[in-house]
């Protein structure tokens, strides 16, 4: 952890000045990513440390790695709170030691649950988005909106829909049992997409794209979802290729460096 301001810390009543400078960093690491969704954080500093809430300012690495690294802030709530620190802690060691005990028990217990949300999730991070490139991914996706906004015109317009109503009402949906297979055919779908989104989901929570630096939305994780909605499973199997490629870029990493040993 970094080193507090002496003068800081003499703000802080003795109990908390005492366990400040036990706090592990690994703990404050693994509380960063999993409540703040800190990106290997630096520099962490416990700045305020009371019954309710732990605050730490940290600096938070950005992909370019010119620029330098931007300083954040986060406060993690103990749920439920702590106890009140006692009034004779400053003067009675048996007080302050209980309840310096009691929430450093309390932050490895956070630390324990941070950690087994956070398992399963692999070395081979991926950090990009990759944008579909194949002409059968455009086909699928231009389909899937296509039948989208045509049960939508229709349910609005019927016969009356722009360019086409007539005809459709006449040679293709003439009869109600068409029109109803139809939408029972975009609701298969739309199931089978959601299922493709979940697994996407978890796909990108696996390597790390959830908590990407550049957050959930300026990142690509959001950008991998919606493409997994629209798209489906051809998605997935980009994605997994991406997988791959970062793998194999570690492993030959891992040979170079065997090599100059």
């Amino acid at each position: 952890m970094a080193p507090s301001d002496p003068e800081a810390m003499l703000q802080h009543p003795l109990p908390v000045r005492n366990l400040i400078q036990q706090i592990p960093h690994t703990l404050l690491s693994t509380l960063l990513t999993h409540y703040a969704r800190a990106y290997t954080p630096k520099d962490i500093t416990v700045t305020s440390l009371t019954p309710k809430s732990i605050s730490l300012s940290y600096l938070q690495p950005v992909e370019d790695i010119v620029f330098k690294p931007v300083p954040r802030s986060a406060t993690i709530p103990f749920n439920p709170s702590l106890p009140p620190i006692p009034a004779e802690a400053h003067t009675n060691a048996d007080a302050a030691y209980k309840w310096e005990s009691e929430c450093a028990n309390r932050l490895k217990e956070m630390e324990v649950e941070a950690r087994k949300i956070l398992e399963g999730r692999s070395d081979i991070v991926v950090e990009r988005y990759l944008p579909p490139h194949t002409m059968a991914s455009f086909l699928t996706m231009f389909q899937f909106i296509g039948l989208t906004m045509f049960i939508y015109y229709w349910l609005r317009y019927g016969e009356d829909m722009p360019y086409i109503g007539g005809f459709v009402a006449r040679n293709i949906l003439n009869k109600e049992w068409k029109f109803n297979l139809t939408v029972f055919f975009h609701a298969a779908i739309l199931v089978k997409r959601w299922g493709d989104v979940l697994g996407m989901a978890k796909k990108l929570r696996k390597h790390q794209v959830d908590i990407n630096k550049r957050g959930r939305v300026r990142g690509p994780w959001v950008k991998w979802l919606i493409n997994a909605f629209f798209e489906g499973w051809r998605c997935e199997a980009r994605f997994d290729e991406e997988v791959a490629r970062v793998g194999r870029l570690i492993a030959e990493k891992g040979e170079d460096s065997k090599k100059r040993k």
